[in-house]
């Protein structure tokens, strides 16, 4: 009976999903779509932080600066426009720290191929 449970515990432990990491930088959500190709597409972007060490933080997209704010006021959503795939950082040089994610462009332009909508074929 013990042999039984002690496998038991170890099989559900080895089985449990495995959680997203707490400590990582993200960006949610980190796709944006626009109509058609060309056009620049703005989102509102919520974003998770690490726990951060006393400093100042700085966010850039593209390596342009959307800003820099001590660690315990970093903004919660920043507002983005995408032009095309971006990266997104997060950096502090006081202790060294440099954190990333990619954010995506998609279009949904309509394809210009035409369906066929009946069979090409008739009996009558």
């Amino acid at each position: 009976m013990r042999l039984f449970c002690l496998l038991l515990l170890t099989l559900s432990t080895i089985l449990a999903p495995v959680e997203a990491e707490e400590n990582e930088f993200a960006a949610t959500p980190s796709e944006c779509i626009a109509t058609e190709k060309g056009d620049l597409c703005v989102m509102a972007v919520a974003l998770t932080y690490p726990s951060l060490r006393a400093g100042e933080y700085c966010l850039t997209l593209n390596d342009e600066s959307l800003g820099c704010w001590p660690h315990s006021t970093m903004p919660g959503t920043v507002k983005i426009t995408l032009k095309e795939e971006s990266e997104l950082r997060l950096v502090s040089e006081s202790p060294v720290y440099h954190a990333s994610v990619i954010l995506t462009l998609r279009y949904r332009s309509a394809s210009m191929l035409r369906r066929r909508v009946r069979n090409p074929w008739s009996l009558f």
